[in-house]
């Protein structure tokens, strides 16, 4: 007989403590409007600063089907959703936010449509995001529609972390030791069959939001490089149009002295601007290139994606 449970919720979390006890009673509504009783939700503590912790332990304490892992510090988001894959013992898996800006009532959607089709993977597409800025919202776009263009891999369109997987994917997943996580990639790499059902992304329902400019930049670009290697074929466009604009501007310079249009202090100026622009590209390639470098320094280190100081999982 299987002891697995049936179904796994990973929940990575970070001073979520306002929406942990709206979350779980949310969930267990779920599992029960679906006549499932065979379930457990796994919260990976992130390293939070507020009362998290205490509260799933409570959690834990009334229901034994609440566990937690909690990491010795914030190891990002992905490195707390590889957690909760690692640990995961269902033999359907879902991955979800602590915030409720994913909806757990979708969990019986995306089920029933797995089901039906027979799929591997059913992720969730935002149509829209509540409470979100419209730079933010553009932003998520624009990158979106850029990293399918340049991805090696089909990817879908505003898929984010939201997603239902069988046990088979879920082992992919894992098997993959790669420090730099781009979950929406990984998952899209690792193939199967898979399909989304769009829905209206609601805000955040209590604390403050998470991520920034800066944070959304740094998965973005991690999105960007893990899947492609379009970058560093645009720096040899670069490198080409470089060359040409110089040769052009060589013969326009060799030209105008020759017909005494130019002045020398015009040809300095010209030259000036010349060498900066050449200059600007090559410290751009040179970054580009630093990205790539970087990302190999960090796998070969071969450090743990993440380090658990507690356990609350019996």
């Amino acid at each position: 007989m299987d002891s697995r449970p049936r179904f796994s919720v990973v929940i990575p979390s970070y001073d979520e403590e306002p929406n942990i006890q709206a979350l779980a009673e949310r969930l267990r509504a779920t599992f029960e409007s679906m006549g499932e009783q065979s379930w457990e939700i796994l919260w990976v503590e992130n390293g939070s600063s507020d009362g998290s912790l205490e509260l799933l332990e409570q959690l834990h304490q009334q229901d034994a089907r609440y566990k937690y892992l909690s990491l010795s510090r914030n190891f990002g988001h992905a490195g707390a959703v590889a957690c909760g894959l690692d640990y995961a013992d269902g033999n359907f898996v879902v991955l979800m936010d602590g915030d409720l800006q994913d909806p757990p009532e979708m969990i019986a959607q995306f089920y029933q449509k797995l089901k039906e089709e027979d799929l591997d993977v059913v992720y969730g597409q935002r149509l829209k995001r509540d409470k979100e800025g419209l730079i933010k919202r553009v932003s998520m776009k624009i990158f979106y529609r850029l990293w399918r263009r340049t991805a090696y891999i089909h990817v879908p369109l505003d898929a984010g972390n939201f997603c239902l997987m069988r046990r088979d994917v879920v082992q992919a997943l894992c098997a993959m030791r790669e420090r730099g996580r781009f979950v929406p990639g990984l998952r899209a790499f690792v193939g199967f069959k898979q399909d989304g059902i769009a829905f209206d992304r609601p805000g955040r329902a209590a604390g403050e939001e998470k991520t920034n400019f800066w944070i959304l930049s740094g998965i973005a670009v991690e999105g960007l490089l893990a899947f492609s290697v379009f970058p560093l074929r645009m720096l040899m466009i670069i490198g080409l149009l470089a060359i040409g604009f110089a040769v052009l501007a060589a013969l326009f310079l060799l030209i105008g002295n020759w017909m005494h249009l130019l002045h020398m202090g015009n040809d300095i100026s010209y030259l000036t601007a010349l060498m900066i622009l050449i200059g600007g590209a090559t410290m751009f390639g040179i970054g580009v290139v630093g990205e790539y470098v970087g990302r190999i320094y960090q796998e070969v280190k071969q450090r743990p994606i993440y380090v658990v100081r507690r356990k609350g999982l019996e």
